[in-house]
């Protein structure tokens, strides 16, 4: 996420890096945008919690896309340093079985009281829903036409 984004402005109190690019920084913009959506709080926007403190732990590289290793790091750390709610717009297959994302948030769920919002069928029926669809979790999905 840009930190420094001016809808953001002194909502951002932790950062860090879990990937191999030399920084935090959000290349691609997502980051940023879901931010703004939960927190604007700015001269132009407002989102839907305006008051929240946000921490940004980036999970996923422009030239490696979401390796599971650095995924898991990241809720770990968002989970040990107070998160209450974590958002993970991360798409992926629905595995069968419990994947190791799944284990991780019914551990830290109950371990830290962590709520994690999961994202689910952005890419219509042709993507399952994977850790979201477990109970304890909240899903949040796209409307709309697939891409």
């Amino acid at each position: 996420m840009d930190a420094d984004h001016p809808e953001l402005a002194g909502k951002v109190i932790a950062t860090r890096n879990f990937t191999e690019e030399p920084d935090a920084g959000d290349n691609l913009g997502h980051g940023t945008h879901v931010a703004a959506t939960i927190a604007a709080g700015g001269a132009t926007h407002r989102g839907d919690a305006p008051d929240a403190r946000l921490i940004a732990g980036k999970v996923c590289a422009a030239r490696f896309g979401c390796l599971e290793s650095a995924i898991l790091a990241g809720m770990q750390w968002a989970a040990e340093q107070g998160a209450r709610v974590v958002n993970m717009s991360l798409g992926g297959p629905d595995e069968p079985g419990t994947d190791l994302r799944e284990q991780a948030v019914q551990r830290l769920s109950a371990e830290h009281g962590t709520l994690f919002v999961v994202a689910s069928g952005d890419d219509g029926a042709r993507e399952g829903v994977g850790v979201a669809r477990h109970r304890g979790r909240r899903a949040g999905g796209r409307r709309g036409r697939p891409r």
